[in-house]
């Protein structure tokens, strides 16, 4: 008996990876053919994406998907009449084509959740487009000659399925026995494989301690026997010039014995050493090979994770009423797809913050005498052997200095005198502080100043970091750095306050000791002279909240030298125990994120030790202000805000009203925006929300009335509405409001967060 329910799953399953592919197809034909001048190359171009959406509504015909195989006819359609040249090709048409696009992958993303498990519903701050899913590794068919429709040269490789796999293996088997079967396999599979063998690390780092412990312990024997050796000779010739009694004969057999018996102990322990050796050596033989073909297993070139980026420019951008477009370079080096699968949204947040920020509109860059569509570029380098920099740039307007600084003073990052102190280019990596924005309004784009936040956290889990270089009228360039894969990799051990913890050698310049003499006090720090350059050094045990240990007997300070980007910092530690490799495992969902804590490793011995954030350490030790206010009196509790709804439907009243008194805001409600008027006569409110289409008087005459009124030119008011045109959002700038947030891309976290910003 056939499983019907199974087969179908199959089937589901298939059509979802085969739908990716074409979906991803037509968006790299539509942005080819948009930029194409040539007419046989455009309708070669045309035919191809024809093709593709003909081959995805056949398949969608087959899993019974009627809704997305009617969405491919409407596209199929459209493409028909303009290969017969009835249409023609300007702008609005291709707005209208990826429109249809964006649809069909809103479709068989529904179709998606509709056959997954149920989960927790949640809306992120801010929804990556549907195109841009969860990199795979893409496994081209064999070179051979194209036939049929497929044949079309028309897009990036497909990658096939199992059954295509097996029929192209028997097709060229007679001709072809050297090239090598591929097979699809599911990603869980593969990190599961790859958890796995990782473990086997631990079982060879164990090896490796139990043949250094076996070492250690035969050196120790054969000191010992050495010593027993000379003792008894010494005790031979005494008794040589003595009388030899019982007594005498019985100590100088046990003796004899007793030293036999330790000749006996150190030689099984040097065979123990032997085997010990030898086994580590064949671990190692079986387990790095095989460590290395998991991660190649792993490995996707970069173009898998940028190349969706280039409709998402051109879509944003349309959106906001500016053109722009997407150059990439580099993007073929390969790194590992849980890396990738992390740099997705910091590289989202870069990309929605350049369109929105940085480039302009056309008729300005045309005032500035820039090119009418603006210019994102994305260049992947390789800096060394497991580390890559991605350099992301814009050649916008770049990033307003004033703002900045501006913004850090509100939020209390820095005291007008650390400003003042700072380089202009310290004081432009403040934009990846939380909370910090340029922008003159919250949007559901851009303007929450989380964005780079959440940019230098997710570079700072992976390891590597992320700089911001910025030239008024000339645009604005981000380098992230971050390791090629999640390899075995060297680290330093040290001692602080009698705790070991583990630092990555790659942060690490040097280790030394001075005496405490040398160690000077300048501008209220404590400093080390290293190659003649005055160094900062700071106590790795105060920055870990660890009770210092004993001072060197001796009187000396050992350091270790760290840099990060481009600063470097000594931290004072107890000791420098040694250089190891480790492999470094996450803390878990409970312990996501842990002050100056990146990980953990086990070592060989079994101990478990914690590895050290080295970016959080350096801020740690720049830090120039108290961490946290001071607790409040005991029984005082901070009053609670206020916040005045102004909704003319009923049921978002309500919604609206439930959320903010579940956060503990005191709300107060009113029916439209004259009545929202008419209550802040009477009584003030800390924060107003609005609706903007209401009779009598909407959310834009309401903010327009606040801004006009002394009482309440600065009260914040935060617009929630379902228009989400740029004409709209403009609108909202000029009447004053404080933040403009879009319903379709609404949930009650950034509602509260948006507040609490504004607060």
């Amino acid at each position: 008996m056939v499983d019907t329910e199974a087969l179908l799953k199959e089937l589901l399953e298939c059509f979802e990876l085969e739908a990716q592919d074409h979906i991803g197809a037509l968006s790299s034909l539509l942005l080819s053919l948009e930029r194409e001048r040539d007419p046989s190359e455009q309708l070669r171009l045309v035919e191809g994406a024809f093709r593709r959406v003909h081959t995805l509504k056949g398949a969608a015909h087959a899993v019974n998907l009627v809704d997305i195989a009617h969405g491919c006819q409407e596209l199929e359609s459209i493409l028909a009449d303009l290969k017969r040249g009835d249409i023609r090709l300007d702008l609005e048409l291709f707005d209208r084509l990826h429109r249809e696009v964006n649809a069909l992958t809103g479709q068989i993303s529904q179709g998606k959740e509709r056959t997954a498990p149920a989960a927790p519903a949640s809306i992120p701050e801010e929804p990556a487009p549907a195109a841009l899913s969860e990199p795979r590794r893409v496994v081209p068919p064999a070179p051979s000659a194209p036939t049929g429709e497929s044949g079309a040269a028309d897009s990036p490789p497909r990658e096939q399925s199992a059954p295509e796999a097996a029929q192209a293996g028997k097709g060229e088997r007679g001709t072809r026995q050297h090239q090598d079967e591929t097979v699809r396999v599911s990603t869980r599979l593969l990190e599961s494989l790859l958890l796995q063998s990782e473990e086997l690390v631990s079982a060879k780092l164990a090896a490796s301690a139990l043949h250094e412990e076996l070492a250690a312990a035969a050196r120790e024997l054969s000191a010992v026997a050495g010593e027993r050796s000379r003792a008894l000779e010494l005790a031979r010739k005494a008794l040589k010039g003595a009388p030899t009694g019982a007594q005498g004969r019985a100590l100088a057999g046990l003796v004899e014995q007793s030293s036999q018996r330790e000749r006996l102990v150190e030689g099984r322990l040097r065979l123990l050493e032997k085997s010990a050796e030898r086994n580590l050596w064949a671990l190692q033989g079986m387990i790095d090979p095989l460590m290395d073909d998991m991660r190649k297993l792993h490995l996707l070139p970069v173009s898998s994770l940028v190349d969706p980026f280039s409709k998402l420019v051109r879509d944003l951008a349309r959106q906001l009423d500016k053109e722009a477009e997407l150059k990439c370079t580099g993007a073929e080096l390969e790194v590992d797809r849980r890396i990738l699968a992390q740099l997705k949204e910091p590289l989202l947040h870069l990309v929605r913050n350049m369109i929105d920020h940085g480039i302009e509109k056309p008729c300005e860059r045309s005032q500035g005498g820039k090119a009418e569509k603006g210019s994102i570029g994305i260049e992947v380098r390789l800096q060394d052997g497991n580390r890559a920099e991605l350099l992301v740039t814009d050649d916008g307007c770049g990033i307003d200095l004033a703002r900045v600084k501006g913004a850090a003073l509100r939020l209390e990052i820095a005291t007008p005198e650390t400003l003042e102190r700072m380089s202009d280019h310290d004081a432009l990596q403040l934009v990846f502080e939380s909370g910090v924005s340029t922008s003159r309004i919250i949007s559901s784009i851009s303007g929450r100043g989380v964005g780079l936040a959440i940019v230098r956290e997710a570079l700072e889990r992976l390891g590597g970091h992320v700089t911001a270089e910025s030239a008024r009228g000339e645009g604005t360039r981000f380098r992230l750095c971050f390791p090629l894969s999640f390899a075995m990799m060297r680290a330093v051990l040290v001692r602080a306050a009698g705790r070991d913890c583990v630092i990555p050698a790659a942060n690490v310049e040097l280790s030394s000791r001075v005496p405490a003499l040398e160690v000077k006090r300048v501008e209220n720090r404590e400093t080390v002279v290293v190659s003649g350059e005055v160094i900062a050094l700071a106590s790795l045990a105060r920055l870990l909240g660890l009770e210092a240990g004993a001072a060197d007997p001796d009187g000396a300070q050992t350091f270790v030298l760290m840099h990060a980007a481009d600063r470097r910092i000594a931290f004072a530690v107890d000791q420098v125990v040694g250089v190891q490799e480790i492999l470094v495992k996450p803390l878990g969902n409970q312990l996501s994120r842990v002050r100056n804590i990146a990980g953990a490793t086990v070592l060989g011995n079994g101990r478990v030790v914690p590895v050290l954030n080295v970016a959080d350490l350096f801020r740690g030790a720049l830090l120039d202000r108290p961490e946290a206010a001071a607790p409040s009196a005991p029984g005082h509790r901070p009053a609670r805000l206020s916040v005045l709804i102004a909704e003319d439907s009923i049921t978002s009243r309500t919604l609206l009203k439930n959320i903010l008194e579940s956060a503990g805001y005191l709300v107060r409600t009113a029916i439209d925006g004259l009545d929202a008027l008419t209550q802040l006569k009477t009584e003030s409110c800390d924060i107003v929300v609005s609706d903007v289409e209401m009779p009598r008087m909407d959310g834009f005459q309401l903010t327009a009335a606040l801004r006009g009124d002394s009482r309440f030119a600065s009260l914040p008011v935060i617009l929630v509405t379902g228009l989400e045109s740029r004409a709209d959002r403009e609108r909202g700038i000029d009447v004053g409001a404080s933040a403009y947030l879009v319903k379709s891309s609404f949930d009650q976290g950034s509602l509260i967060d948006v507040i609490q910003k504004l607060t």
